[in-house]
């Protein structure tokens, strides 16, 4: 189909997803400025450092890779709410995507331990350092989403949408020029489509499609307009953008009575551990709370 365009105005974009009856609409170039603006202060970059620690030696021994602070670390995305905020596995089992720590995986000698937590704002470079001594983890689907019921940013975030139905919102993307491993200080910018899910009891992950484009993805969510008076609008949160083996899905952001599970702190120790190359013995990392730490 033909379509004039005009002056200031996007072509739509349309994008189906057969898998899971998705329809998916690149924003115009004023709306996408109006989302944004709902939306640009409701996610974060979180960085997480880990430590190996030696579990046989008689006193705590902790090492890092060939003089670096750890001997690994993630950069992934987290999202507010207005009762903590919303992290990847990345985050939380940062190891777990760290190539160096396939040696060690079954190691009993050695097992990683987080050593330090940051954050950025979407638009800063400098991150901050991030500690969590009263949180409370939830793991919302294991090994994707998990929820930090945290206070930190004085419970101002989005609200949760976690009913079924047929949802008419957007799906945000936060994009870089290159991943956050490459040039961790870099801004991020959004892609923002519309999509519409039907979510159905029973079922949290919902297929959607990677958006064309050449930039890096941190990471991303799902929200939904929810019109409460005339004239006011306000965006809930529907769902987290999760990846696995090359696919991206939306996950459900858990329920409000969501049963708290405990995360666990290190990997499953079967195997006597292997060598030591690469490895740097470091001062005991501070005590960190949160996921995984």
């Amino acid at each position: 189909m033909k379509q004039t365009l005009k002056k200031g105005i996007v072509l739509l974009l349309l994008c189906v997803v057969s898998a899971s009856s998705v329809s998916a609409q690149f924003l115009n170039s004023s709306n996408q400025q109006l989302i944004e603006e709902a939306v640009k202060n409701g996610f974060f970059i979180i960085h997480r450092t880990y430590q190996l620690q030696d579990t046989t030696a008689a006193t705590p021994a902790y090492y890092t890779w060939n003089d670096a602070p750890g001997f690994g670390d993630s950069y992934s995305l987290a999202v507010k709410t207005t009762t903590g905020y919303y992290v990847h596995d990345k985050a939380a089992h940062p190891w777990l995507y760290d190539s160096k720590f396939e040696e060690y995986r079954d190691s009993r000698q050695y097992a990683p331990v987080i050593s330090a937590s940051e954050y950025k704002q979407a638009g800063d470079s400098a991150y901050i350092s991030l500690s969590c001594n009263d949180c409370e983890t939830e793991a919302i689907v294991k090994n994707k989403v998990y929820l930090i019921r945290d206070s930190l940013f004085e419970n101002k975030g989005f609200s949760v949408d976690y009913s079924n139905g047929t949802k008419k919102g957007w799906l945000v993307w936060a994009v870089s020029d290159k991943p956050m491993e490459e040039q961790h200080t870099q801004t991020l910018s959004l892609l923002i489509y519309r999509a519409e899910l039907l979510f159905e009891t029973g079922k949290e992950l919902y297929e959607i499609q990677e958006p064309a484009s050449n930039k890096s993805i941190s990471g991303g969510f799902y929200v939904v307009p929810e019109f409460d008076e005339i004239g006011q609008i306000r965006f809930r949160l529907t769902g987290l953008l999760h990846k696995e083996n090359d696919h991206w899905q939306v996950v459900r952001p858990g329920s409000d009575k969501v049963k708290l599970e405990p995360v666990p702190e290190k990997v499953k120790e079967q195997e006597k551990g292997k060598g030591k190359k690469g490895l740097t013995l470091a001062p005991p990392p501070p005590p960190k709370g949160g996921v995984g730490g």
